[in-house]
């Protein structure tokens, strides 16, 4: 069944930091042994978040290890299984990928998967944590922020083709060619390909498969009675067949079986935005089943 008593609250960033920050969110749940059980879809953006609580996440090796008060999650092309226990807290910082390393530099790896910090972090961790614990959320995002600001003035930029194709991505839902791209911002596919790398860990064309995956899980999300036909087509597949492979290569489901997972646990008229930052809200609660 849904989690209960889920509080969750997104924020927009800071004005001079909305080009390399989507925004923050905020995140508690007192975990029951029915809830306790989430899996991490794959995502397309990079996360910097803050942790109170009893909570473990699954590494490549399928070992569960304990989540330290603040890792970085870097792009992710895989779902991870996670287990909280009791109550957690949660802060979260969401980036563009292609600005995360600017700002996370010499403090974290945004190529890897939950990634250890450095001492700025560590620092910052400790004063944070406190107030995450008294539940004093607002008060830790404000140190989070200026803290943001600070890393702002010595952040280099993210080369401007990478920056602009990673724009373009977004707006187009996934759908612009990266040849055309390259081509638009006068530097060749090779140059953007390698560019886009460095700056996020990923290329054009997987960052784009990672769009489209994430479009149509909120597509899921908000009509899982959608056809999938008509889904494929408006997403840009070629055709419904390619939908449901690719879809299946992300999330190791169908997206029908998604649908029908989505409508079980979440009944017509119930909210379910209540995940914690990098974690989407359905496959929270998918538990085991999302693993079949």
């Amino acid at each position: 069944m849904a989690s209960e008593g889920v509080r969750y609250r997104e924020q927009a960033p800071h004005p001079l930091l909305r080009g390399a920050v989507k925004g923050y969110s905020s995140y508690e749940e007192r975990h029951t042994a029915s809830t306790e059980e989430h899996h991490l879809l794959p995502d397309a953006n990079i996360d910097l978040v803050f942790h109170r609580g009893d909570a473990r996440i699954e590494g490549r090796d399928g070992r569960l290890r304990a989540l330290p008060p603040v890792f970085v999650i870097g792009v992710r092309d895989r779902s991870a299984r996670m287990i909280s226990r009791g109550l957690s807290r949660v802060l979260g910082v969401r980036f563009h990928p292609w600005h995360a390393a600017s700002f996370l530099e010499r403090e974290a790896d945004v190529r890897g998967y939950c990634t250890v910090v450095g001492p700025g972090l560590e620092a910052l961790s400790g004063r944070v944590g406190p107030l995450l614990a008294e539940g004093a959320c607002g008060a830790a995002l404000r140190l989070v922020e200026a803290w943001l600001l600070a890393r702002r003035r010595v952040a280099r930029r993210a080369a401007a083709p990478v920056a602009a194709a990673g724009l373009a991505l977004h707006a187009s839902g996934g759908g612009a060619r990266v040849g055309a791209l390259a081509e638009r911002l006068g530097v060749s596919v090779r140059q953007l390909e390698r560019q886009f790398k460095q700056a996020a860990g990923l290329s054009p064309k997987a960052l784009a498969r990672l769009i489209r995956f994430s479009r149509a899980t909120e597509r899921l999300e908000l009509d899982p009675g959608a056809s999938l036909t008509a889904l494929a087509f408006e997403l840009g597949y070629a055709d419904q067949a390619h939908f449901i492979r690719e879809f299946r290569a992300f999330a190791s489901m169908s997206p029908g079986r998604y649908a029908g997972e989505v409508r079980r646990l979440w009944p017509p008229g119930e909210g379910a935005r209540g995940a914690a930052p990098g974690e989407d809200a359905r496959g929270a609660a998918l538990g085991e089943d999302a693993r079949a």
